[in-house]
């Protein structure tokens, strides 16, 4: 196997939820050994439908933190790694006896790094760590546009997605500091923190209503340029390319030209009709001639797709953004590939989700455990 940029980068996955296992993704298929440490019997995100994904190219280890035989196992990891993640409810690692004060003390190069809901030392730090509370709190629901006014609930996880990406950036930051330090530190990405990181850029008098992310009734400019095509395909179309255009959408649909200008000076009534006769227009048309001409133009479009269906592009298949991965359980899956491209160490999907505890003994061994000692781990339950 050729080398890869982390080779080197040992990590202890102790994570559940959505940013932990997916931040530490990001950073096992770049090389680093991972190993999950799930309980006996194995993590419960298991059952999910996201864990075959979510769990992959790592290796397996059962311990139960809950004994002092499998805290001792534990620590003797810890001594071999870089890294630890966890993403316990607030205290759960400490109360075990395990959290950064009691590791660094004895492993003081490793990066500790925490995934709670919200940071340590704020009034809301004991909260249960549940994405939908986060969005709450953070004004996540007024930022979508729906069928009706006042707040929704948006759907897509963002607080743990974005938390997905600021995992592998601290962690990465604490090693390079390591470097000059040598000494780790303890790393705290909270879904707060998360979900903020996403929000940069719409601090504009939002209580006012001036909102950056399309909230408004009726919906506007991109709601508003969604439309059905023939044979019930749908077109997002005639978006800015940042180029000059060479037709107009009008010339392109085969009916009246109106400029933004004029529409936004058209009263409501008006501005109805016209908008009725585009739509019938668009209906009239075949969608993949559409987004070819709207192309040709120098306009934006793109032709509206169900989710499955960026499974089979081509692009996505040659870039390894789309991978085969072979389930020990479920056999043949279709799944994202690494989403970051190194040119001269190209990542790559290092395997499939283990079954649980398919590699206690195999790791349990190389910290110098023999085969008796295993034996009687497991008939105690600690393995």
């Amino acid at each position: 196997m050729s080398r890869q940029a982390l080779d080197d980068l040992r990590i202890l996955d102790l994570s559940g939820g959505i940013a932990g296992p997916l931040g530490v993704l990001l950073l096992a298929e770049h090389g680093a050994d991972v190993i999950k440490v799930e309980p006996p019997g194995g993590d419960p995100n298991r059952s999910l439908p996201s864990s075959p994904v979510y769990h992959r190219s790592r290796r397996s280890v059962t311990l139960d933190l809950h004994d002092p035989e499998g805290r001792r196992l534990f620590l003797e990891l810890c001594d071999t790694a870089d890294v630890l993640v966890e993403a316990f409810s607030p205290d759960t690692m400490a109360g075990l006896g395990l959290g950064y004060d009691d590791v660094a003390a004895r492993c003081p190069r490793l990066v500790y790094c925490s995934v709670p809901a919200y940071p340590t030392g704020t009034r809301h730090a004991g909260r249960p760590g549940i994405e939908a509370l986060v969005h709450a709190r953070t004004g996540q629901h007024f930022e979508t546009t729906s069928f009706r006014s006042g707040p929704v609930f948006l759907h897509s996880p963002v607080a743990s997605l974005a938390a997905a990406f600021l995992v592998p950036t601290g962690i990465m930051a604490a090693l390079h500091a390591r470097e000059r330090t040598g000494t780790g530190q303890h790393v705290e990405v909270s879904l707060l923190q998360g979900v903020m990181s996403l929000t940069t850029q719409v601090w504009n008098w939002t209580d006012r209503g001036q909102f950056m992310l399309e909230k408004g009734h009726p919906p506007r400019v991109h709601q508003a340029s969604i439309y059905e095509c023939a044979d019930g395909k749908w077109i997002h179309a005639a978006t800015q390319a940042g180029i000059t255009p060479t037709r107009t959408e009008g010339a392109i649909l085969g009916i009246e030209d109106v400029s933004m200008a004029e529409l936004m000076a058209m009263d409501p009534g008006e501005r109805a009709r016209y908008e009725e006769t585009k739509r019938r227009a668009f209906l009239r048309h075949d969608r993949d001639a559409l987004v070819e001409a709207f192309h040709e133009a120098g306009l934006g479009a793109e032709a509206i797709v169900a989710p499955h269906e960026r499974f089979t592009h081509p692009q996505l298949v040659a870039t390894g953004t789309v991978v085969h991965v072979e389930d020990p359980e479920h056999g043949d899956t279709t799944q994202v590939g690494v989403p970051i491209f190194l040119e001269g160490t190209p990542g790559e999907v290092r395997g499939p989700r283990p079954r649980a505890g398919a590699h206690t003994d195999e790791v349990l061994r190389s910290l110098g455990h023999d085969d008796g000692e295993l034996r009687a781990l497991r008939a105690k339950g600690v393995i």
